[in-house]
């Protein structure tokens, strides 16, 4: 089970386990939205489990602040839908591997616009050349992924369209 978690404006932050919800939730520092039809047992207790949270307090998240996705190689599968770049195939989590477009060994950077998610087979078979070199064309140019879309993907990937929104993301659900 997994427990979306908003900001205290609304706003979606993050997707997380129930038992992170059940921490923040025992520590005061958020409070429940919204419920699954299950129960959390202690030795004297029961709880809810949560399927929804709001933090307390604003978190200001910098990535956030600057309408941009942050940076890293999960990130990068997401993006690419975990296919590779060069041949189309499916990846797994375990079986997608980070291509630089431009090799570090030439100046190539860690970001948004020179990595791409690629399968072992295409990586080893471009090697440390750019793909002009190698004769492998991209699938699609590699660029950062727009705020908006992020957030979209988090709320599919949570079922977020069962659930109601005012215009000021207040939630308003069953």
């Amino acid at each position: 089970m997994k427990t979306l978690v908003l900001n205290a404006g609304y706003e979606p932050v993050r997707v997380v386990s129930w038992q992170k919800a059940m921490i923040l939730l025992l520590t005061e520092k958020a409070e429940l939205v919204k419920a699954y039809d299950r129960l959390v047992r202690s030795a004297r207790t029961s709880y809810s489990l949560p399927q929804i949270i709001k933090l307390k307090r604003y978190i200001k998240s910098f990535a956030l602040a600057a309408g941009a996705v942050t940076y890293s190689r999960h990130n990068v599968f997401k993006r690419d839908k975990f296919h590779c770049q060069y041949c189309n195939k499916k990846l797994s989590d375990k079986t997608a591997t980070i291509d630089h477009i431009v090799p570090k060994s030439k100046g190539g950077q860690d970001n948004w616009d020179n990595t791409v998610c690629c399968c072992v087979f295409c990586n080893s078979r471009k090697g440390n050349r750019t793909p002009e070199e190698s004769q492998m064309l991209l699938i699609r140019t590699p660029r950062r992924p727009l705020l908006r879309v992020a957030l979209a993907e988090l709320l599919a990937e949570f079922n977020g369209d069962e659930w109601e929104f005012e215009e000021d993301l207040k939630y308003t659900g069953p």
